[in-house]
């Protein structure tokens, strides 16, 4: 996967810059010019890659250390029960007080107690610890994933260095490649080759338009929330964009996933009008994606009902795991419009 990335967004690269008027007078042969380009992006895409590593793994590494500690604490529950009390009122608070009993300890009679208007801390801390157990199970497993993320960073540089090279060796010899694999139409594989290229030449060119754009929306959407962020002095601004980043790659349900543990920080650290403004903040940011961002680089016909989105994911992710949240809006339009329809 990641050398498809890596090889496709480069030969866009290169197939955009090939030919240009200041690339033809410092390199009149186009094999020459194509090379210079692959030169020219890997060593951008490397050098930035590197930036952003020194700049920016140690914070995150410290931010998500932080983030884990913070999840698995109890008394950030307690503290959570207060902010929210402080900001709905004690009469809110009670009826919620009652579902989050009968949620965790099912006593029907515990839960419909009166327990007064007269909120004490000692009332509070049982609600947070109440709270803490009803969530724990999500709590633990979120925990466990920030954990696995941090410990994995050595195995994903490996990977990273893996596709580059293997995507350099790619577009290095792409023409090359591509003759080899139009050979085919020559040899005794020639029908299995003239039913098959077609349909996987469709599915490349399609998935990797819709990763390039979703590419470049992420990329706009963690940039704008962690300038957010800073402006609201949301601490973890590291870790907290790298995964609107990631999330940004899920269509309608990554905006809820990227928004939770922001929103949880801001309540934790500074209440109700911390989170009133981290919510407005999310929406401008998803107003700008939706309205400027979306019709901009998203091609039309890769949209899809929301429905129809939400139902791909669902499916996706339980046949493919992880890696159909990526690949279900794709090959949900590649299955209607060009295995359902034979639009090919």
């Amino acid at each position: 996967m990641g050398t498809f990335i890596v090889s496709f967004i480069g030969n866009s690269f290169v197939a955009g810059a090939l030919g240009t008027q200041p690339l033809r007078w410092l390199v009149p042969d186009t094999d020459k010019q194509r090379r210079l380009l692959v030169v020219a992006f890997f060593t951008i895409i490397i050098a930035s890659i590197t930036l952003f590593g020194v700049l920016t793994i140690p914070d995150i590494a410290r931010e998500g250390a932080d983030f884990v500690n913070r999840l698995k604490s109890d008394n950030v529950w307690v503290v959570l029960v207060e902010k929210t009390r402080t900001g709905l009122g004690d009469q809110v608070m009670e009826p919620l007080e009652r579902f989050v009993l009968l949620a965790t300890s099912n006593d029907i009679t515990r839960a419909a107690a009166d327990h007064g208007h007269n909120w004490t801390a000692e009332r509070s801390k049982q609600l947070g610890l109440a709270v803490s157990g009803m969530l724990k199970g999500y709590t633990t497993t979120a925990a466990t994933l920030i954990t696995a993320m941090l410990k994995s960073v050595t195995r994903f540089a490996m990977q990273v260095f893996v596709s580059m090279m293997l995507g350099f060796i790619t577009l290095w010899d792409l023409p090359l490649i591509t003759r080899g694999v139009q050979s085919l139409r020559q040899s005794r594989l020639a029908p299995v080759y003239e039913e098959v290229a077609p349909v996987l030449g469709v599915f490349g060119r399609l998935f990797g338009k819709a990763l390039e754009a979703q590419s470049r929306i992420a990329l706009c959407n963690a940039c704008l929330t962690a300038a957010g962020m800073w402006a609201l002095a949301i601490p973890g601004v590291g870790l907290l964009s790298l995964f609107v980043f990631v999330c940004s790659f899920i269509p309608i349900a990554g905006v809820i996933i990227s928004t939770t543990p922001i929103a949880f920080v801001a309540l934790t650290e500074y209440g109700f009008v911390k989170l009133a403004l981290v919510l407005l903040m999310v929406v401008g940011v998803h107003f700008v994606e939706a309205y400027a961002l979306n019709p901009a680089i998203y091609s039309a016909h890769l949209k899809l009902h929301p429905l129809m989105v939400l139902c791909a994911l669902v499916v996706a992710e339980h046949s493919l795991g992880v890696w159909g949240l990526l690949l279900a809006v794709p090959l949900t339009v590649f299955a209607l419009d060009y295995l359902i329809r034979c639009e090919i």
